[in-house]
């Protein structure tokens, strides 16, 4: 049996959301199948490799210093990275054997990744999860790729075109995303399909057994238990709507004493944020819980009594869909493939928002309303909820995706990479 190669840079996830997140859900989902999985990631600030066994997949870290600098996002040493990351697959296949397909969930392996199937005469899904020119608008400065890492927009959108272009086959994790990008791309012929990214209900139920969601939410709110609490997570960047959000807080108004804010996420909007909800007098309303792990962010989302996502682009929303599989009602804005997760009322609150992608604008006097709504009626709450859960196991599980993922990969079998 062949392997099946999977780049990340990180894995797993420490965090909820993000490529790493999509890169573990991704090859655990392939080894259920049966199928042999092989990670290649990053060891940072070392000079020796590591190898774990994970969840049925092997792990291999390799030694790669330092990745990224603060001024561009690259440093001298990320080219080395890359002659690692392959050194290090080249290696594994002439141990555990060699690759049946590649896949590619981490857009930035794309030189070791297409170089290493070429290498062997195998093909390479690129599974495609941002669409860079429609996030950057938002952004002040350069492009905050992950925490603590950024990157020219130019330098992004052009890695994006040569995996578009470039690989066997592109795999769009959400039909909005599949239509915003192949239309930036009208003359290739490149083949494509969408296969919406899913949730690990495992991970999922786990968390809604465990006592940790309760007992953060008692701490949060000691000595008020009658608070309504809102929960929200993600990169504290501007596409993420956070703004908007403590803009719409003064205007909620819930059944009891005044919303809670809980705020999971770090990012370089923070000290903006802070100060926004100082000026507009609900600092005392907000609690930003920072970097925590993921099993914490899970578990405040699981307490929730209405989970909120105010982003103005969205390529997939792994928040969205786990607050959903949590069956919290969900406020969120009718964008992008949110608008596939969230279709309509029946399955929690979508908001709409106005201009064009580039240029959208939440009302937060809207917001505002929806959350109202949300937290006034706590049984049409649950009933949203638990639809939203429903629709997820149906829809956005992540034994769908792999199995998605690994038709491709059988249909592909036998091609050639790219010459």
């Amino acid at each position: 049996m062949s392997n099946a190669f999977v780049f990340s840079r990180e894995y797993p996830p420490n965090t909820v959301g993000g490529t790493s997140t999509v890169a573990r859900n991704l090859a655990v989902g392939l080894a259920e199948l049966g199928r042999r999985v092989v990670v290649v990631s990053t060891l940072p600030g070392t000079d020796r490799d590591a190898r774990e066994h994970i969840d049925g997949v092997t792990v291999h870290r390799a030694a790669t210093g330092l990745v990224y600098n603060e001024e561009s996002g690259l440093a001298d040493q990320s080219v080395r990275s890359h002659r690692r990351l392959y050194a290090a697959a080249e290696a594994l296949a002439g141990e555990l054997g060699p690759p049946g397909v590649v896949l590619l969930p981490d857009l930035f392996c794309h030189p070791e990744a297409t170089m290493f199937a070429r290498r062997h005469g195998v093909a390479t899904v690129n599974i495609l999860l941002q669409d860079f020119r429609a996030i950057v608008p938002y952004d002040r400065d350069a492009h905050h790729v992950t925490t603590g890492v950024s990157a020219d927009r130019h330098d992004l959108v052009q890695l994006e075109e040569k995996a578009v272009t470039g690989c066997d086959h592109t795999a769009f994790i959400s039909r909005a995303l599949s239509d915003a990008v192949t239309g930036h791309y009208p003359n290739s012929t490149a083949a494509h399909s969408v296969v919406h990214l899913g949730v690990d209900l495992a991970e999922i139920d786990a968390v809604r057994a465990a006592p940790d969601g309760p007992r953060l939410r008692a701490e949060l709110l000691a000595g008020r238990p009658d608070t309504s609490l809102l929960v929200a997570c993600g990169r504290l960047v501007p596409v993420k709507g956070f703004a908007e959000l403590l803009r719409a807080l003064p205007g909620v108004h819930a059944p009891d004493a005044a919303a809670h804010l809980a705020l999971v996420g770090v990012g370089p909007e923070e000290p903006a944020l802070r100060r926004l909800a100082g000026e507009l007098g609900v600092a005392d309303r907000v609690t930003f819980l920072g970097d925590i792990p993921r099993r914490a962010a899970l578990s405040w989302m699981s307490v929730a009594d209405v989970a909120v996502v105010p982003s103005l682009w969205e390529s997939f929303c792994y928040v969205c869909a786990e607050m959903m599989a949590l069956a919290r009602p969900v406020v969120c804005t009718a964008v992008d493939s949110l608008r596939e997760l969230v279709p309509d009322a029946r399955h929690g609150w979508p908001v709409p928002v106005a201009g064009p992608s580039g240029a959208r604008v939440l009302d937060p006097g809207a917001l505002a309303a929806a959350l109202t709504a949300a937290l006034a009626d706590p049984a049409e709450a649950a009933r949203r909820g638990a639809a939203a859960r429903a629709r997820v196991e149906r829809h956005f599980t992540n034994a769908r995706f792999a199995e998605g993922i690994a038709a491709i990969a059988d249909r592909l079998a036998g091609l050639s990479g790219h010459a």
